[in-house]
């Protein structure tokens, strides 16, 4: 009997668990799907759970008969247990059975409700097309009745399909939001096809009922409304243009959508009755009209649409430029506040800890100066819109005059702080060594001494030598590349080649210098710059000595830019030299100097392209290589650069230089030269066998598998079968396998062209710049032997004077500038003692004095030579166009009327002589010319010196600091370079090097 009771409970246990699962399975289907494919799937699974309930029906029934017998064989005792827990397990099979079945029950009606819509769909959209091509052919019936009679049929029949419509509407609307995105997607459009068919065959029907009930009256009344309308929209689009607040347009635009259904409805009636092509002078003054206010109507709207984009835009400025406005004003405030506490130092060690923190300040300036140019930007966008509030003018004015106080205010607090710790600012001694020593003069412009010598130079001892390495260049033959060689060992030397264009940039700001080109720049302040751009580098790489590079940059700045030791240079000059040293790609450089001089607008005039222009040939000028590029004349290349426009934008600019305009070709050679220095190439030089070539390569595009080596190239060795007219292409970097077929397919074709096709299509490696001279573009002269060696050395006189620091000197000549040197440390110190050994060296303006006059005489000796072999040219010329003119008549003269035939040996001979006399005559003409402005130029820095001797000494503010030499580019088109220069002198280089194509 117990192990009956046992028996139950454990079947009785076991059929709920089942029972229960069986629940949790039906409970976790998903919800009725909305789509075909769902509810199959959903539908099997639903009969798959109903069967297995099934096939487990026979362990209830059985358990139900266990139950049976125990209630019978415990008649006497209480069975109420075990009724009970049957009739529990009972129910819980019934309710999920009924749950099964009602699921079905609902996925059945969902499908079958699925298919009834696609079904009443399907046939909607099938009535919609008939009753369109009902319309249609009652839009072509000529007779007006029967076309009643049919039109009124079948808007009945529209009508008694609106119902059907509306639920086909409603229960696309509904199901939409319930299916999945694709299948949603599919019924929304089938959905809005049968919306649009549906309201368009309205509204077809509406205008052909209404032009078949009315007459001609109200077409015209259609028409005058048409022409009403018209002027009204002109009337409108007037007042749209004097709308200028956002406000009244608001207004505005509410008109038009207040106008807009007249509009449309006069529209949609005028063209449903020109659709039939109607004729007569009512159909045609219509569509005129309705073309007209159409248009009209469509351009009002697109203008009202722009404008209310434009207000929003400018709401959105103005918004920003508020919320600058505020953090600006806050930031000059907190700064403002911060300079009350500013006291004076009482001692050096306190003005250094000082002067720290007011470098942390400075700090500060930099991101201010930035966000007050984002709001003057902001501001000028919205004043050119007009949309400009005065307060926010005033606002950004008041601010921009606070940050300018500010700046100022720490200006002088930082030339306060110096002055007290003197000597702080100064890279210190140990950028010398024994013997040399460092020092400066009154104007902190540093000089060096060597006590060893007794001598003092402008120059530090590193850059003597570095300026004599540079001689050893000149056996370089290409101006351009000669230039670049010297520019990058330049860069090398004073470390610009790890400065970075951001490292120089953020310096600039972190010392006031944005926006500051026209500012002068002293000493102090160019050394301070310079420490922390080198500071900035040396954090990077510790093996940087900072006061060397300090002293070293500031040396070469000083030659470029400074060359009379005034102390002072323009702050757009000392950028533009950092600026071209510097490391950064050619492209990032361009910019960064046409930002330089860019106004808000992002343009520059010829004023600021010339300034720009000067300073950069300022490096090439020092080199004693600017003849070589057009001379320092800037106006050709500003001319070249502009062309017809008044202001120059980036994109110009840019394309201008990426042409390598002749005054600027060396630096795009200098960057090459850069990245070609660890460049190895698999190839052999054919003319000094190196193999590997390391460095630049220069292949041949006419001779076959001919390579040369940049040294080679530069020397302008010549191998047998190459010559210098041979158009090469120079490779930075390896070669690849598409390269070289393409070099040798050029090279093929430029086998089969003749040397007089070189000869007419010469390719020059820059873009030429006209000349100084106006009118016709001379002819580059041929210098004839005899005065080979006396321009060469015209060129050298006029380099020396510019150049005059850097030449070595005899002995006699080293006491005399001593001498000269003490004499102008004398006069610097107001007249009073000598400091003995400590001498400041006059400036290369003092210094040209040492220029002997018999120079001076040679140059006008010279001068007179051309002009008397000119004027024996001319006047051999004039006899020889006399004699052509007193000589008979040839026999071909004589047959001139009869027909044309050859002319006579003698005549031809004499007119090709006149024709060369006449060449000669223009080459020398060019020539004198050439030889008289070097002479114009030798006597006005002649003058110069003599006022420079006689004048009193003049403060460094009001010193020039910038010099120009006019030359022209024919002077300068020689395909050799000059011979090179006596020990004390350097010479001008000749021009670019002959064209080359760069990869």
């Amino acid at each position: 009997m117990h192990k009956r009771e046992e028996n139950f409970d454990q079947k009785k246990l076991d059929l709920e668990v089942w029972l229960q699962r069986m629940e949790s399975r039906l409970a976790g289907m998903a919800p009725v799907g909305h789509t075909a494919d769902v509810l199959e799937v959903q539908l099997r699974e639903q009969k798959g759970l109903h069967a297995e309930l099934h096939q487990f029906k026979p362990r209830i029934e059985e358990f139900q008969q266990l139950t049976q017998r125990l209630v019978t064989a415990h008649q006497h005792e209480d069975t109420s247990r075990y009724k009970k827990a049957a009739e529990y397990i009972n129910q819980l099979y019934q309710r999920l059975d009924a749950c099964i079945i009602n699921r079905g029950k609902l996925l059945h009606s969902a499908l079958s409700s699925l298919h009834n819509l696609d079904r009443s769909l399907d046939k909607f959209l099938a009535w919609l097309s008939e009753a369109e091509s009902a319309l249609e052919t009652l839009e072509g019936e000529g007779d007006a009745r029967r076309a009643t009679v049919h039109l009124k049929e079948l808007q009945i029949d529209i009508e008694r399909q609106a119902v059907a419509h509306q639920s086909l509407r409603q229960s696309s609307l509904a199901l939409v939001g319930s299916l999945a995105p694709e299948d949603a997607l599919m019924l929304q459009l089938r959905g809005d096809e049968m919306e649009r068919r549906w309201q368009a065959l309205r509204t077809k029907t509406s205008d052909l009922r209404n032009r078949l009930e009315h007459n001609a009256d109200y077409w015209n009344a259609l028409l005058l409304s048409l022409r009403e309308l018209t002027e009204w929209v002109i009337r409108k689009d007037t007042e749209l243009g004097l709308a200028s607040r956002q406000d009244d347009h608001r207004a505005f635009r509410q008109q038009l959508e207040d106008k807009r259904p007249l509009v449309e409805a006069s529209l949609r009636s005028a063209r449903q009755f020109v659709s039939g092509d109607p004729s007569g002078e009512l159909a045609r003054n219509l569509r005129r009209e309705l073309v007209k206010l159409s248009d009209k109507w469509n351009a009002l709207v697109d203008k009202s649409d722009e404008l209310a984009t434009r207000f929003e835009q400018n709401s959105l400025k103005l918004s920003q430029l508020t919320s600058i406005l505020e953090e600006t004003c806050g930031a000059v405030g907190r700064l403002e506040r911060a300079t009350l506490t500013w006291s004076g130092p009482r001692s050096a060690a306190e003005a250094r800890e000082l002067l720290a923190g007011l470098r942390a300040l400075e700090q500060q300036l930099p991101p201010l100066q930035r966000r007050l140019e984002e709001a003057r930007a902001q501001a000028a966008q919205l004043d050119a819109a007009q949309a400009l509030p005065p307060q926010h003018a005033a606002k950004l004015e008041d601010c921009q005059g606070r940050a300018r106080a500010l700046q100022a205010a720490i200006r002088e607090r930082r030339q306060v702080l110096t002055t007290t710790t003197h000597g702080e600012i100064s890279p210190g001694p140990s950028s010398v060594q024994p013997p040399w020593e460092r020092a400066v003069t009154p104007n902190k412009v540093p000089y060096y001494i060597n006590h060893s010598m007794e001598t003092t130079h402008w120059d530090h001892p590193q850059m003597l030598e570095l300026a004599g390495g540079l001689l050893q260049l000149n056996e370089v033959r290409f101006s351009a590349y000669r230039t670049a060689l010297k520019l990058r060992a330049i860069q090398k030397k004073l470390g610009l080649d790890m400065v970075t264009i951001n490292m120089a940039s953020e310096a600039f700001d972190l010392h006031g210098l944005r926006a500051q080109n026209d500012k002068i720049l002293d000493v102090a302040d160019m050394v301070l710059v310079l420490r922390a751009i080198y500071g900035n580098v040396a954090a990077a790489d510790s093996t940087v000595d900072v006061p060397l590079c300090v002293d070293l940059a500031l040396n070469w700045l000083l030659n470029v830019y400074d060359s009379q030791r005034t102390g002072q240079i323009r702050v757009l000059s000392f950028k533009v030299g950092l600026t071209i040293l510097s490391k950064a790609h050619l492209e990032e450089k361009y910019r960064y100097l046409f930002r330089l001089i860019a106004d808000p607008d992002q343009k520059a005039d010829q004023r600021k392209l010339g300034l720009l222009l000067h300073d950069v040939l300022q490096i090439p000028k020092q080199l004693g290589e600017v003849a070589a590029f057009g001379g320092s004349n800037i106006e050709p290349s500003v001319r070249s650069c502009l062309g017809d426009r008044e202001n120059l934008e980036a994109t110009h600019f840019l394309a201008w230089l990426k042409q390598e305009p002749q005054s600027l070709v060396w630096l795009p050679v200098l960057h090459r030269i850069a990245a070609g220095e660890t460049a190895r190439h698999q190839a052999k030089c054919n003319s000094c066998k190196q193999f590997p070539i390391v460095g630049l390569r220069y292949r041949c595009l006419k001779c076959f598998n001919f390579d040369m080596c940049q040294a080679c190239f530069f020397s302008g060795k010549l191998t047998k079968g190459h010559k210098l007219s041979h158009p090469m292409h120079e490779y930075c970097a390896a070669t690849t396998s598409v390269e070289d077929v393409r070099d040798f397919t050029k090279a093929l074709k430029n086998k089969f062209k003749s040397k007089r096709y070189f000869v007419k299509h010469p390719r020059v490696g820059y873009l030429p710049v006209r000349s100084v001279l106006e009118g016709d573009e001379l002819e580059s002269p041929v210098a004839s032997p005899q005065h080979n060696d006396m321009h060469s050395r015209l060129e050298i006189y006029a380099t020396r004077l510019a150049e005059v620091e850097l030449r070595a000197a005899s002995p006699e000549e080293e006491e005399e500038q001593h001498r000269l040197i003490a004499e102008y440390c004398q006069s610097l110190e107001g007249g009073g003692g000598g400091r003995g050994h400590q001498a400041v060296p006059p400036s290369p303006g003092q210094l040209m004095m040492v220029i002997d006059e018999e120079q001076r005489a040679e140059l006008q000796e010279m001068i007179d030579e051309l002009e008397a072999e000119n004027r024996a040219l001319l006047r051999e010329y004039e006899q020889l166009q006399r004699g052509a003119q007193q000589m008979p008549p040839t026999p071909s003269q004589q047959q001139q009327q009869i027909g044309p035939v050859q002319p006579h040996r003698e005549q031809h001979d004499v007119l090709a002589e006149a024709r060369l006399l006449r060449q000669h005559k223009g080459r020398l003409e060019a020539r004198m010319q050439i030889l008289e402005d070097h002479n114009r130029q030798l006597e006005a820095q002649l003058q110069r010196l003599r006022q420079l001797l006689d004048e009193p000494p003049v403060s460094a503010a009001t010193t020039a600091t910038l010099q120009t030499r006019s030359v022209t580019a024919s002077q300068l088109n020689q395909d050799t370079p000059a011979p090179p220069p006596p020990p004390n002198a350097r010479t001008n280089q000749p021009p670019a090097p002959p064209t080359t194509d760069r990869r």
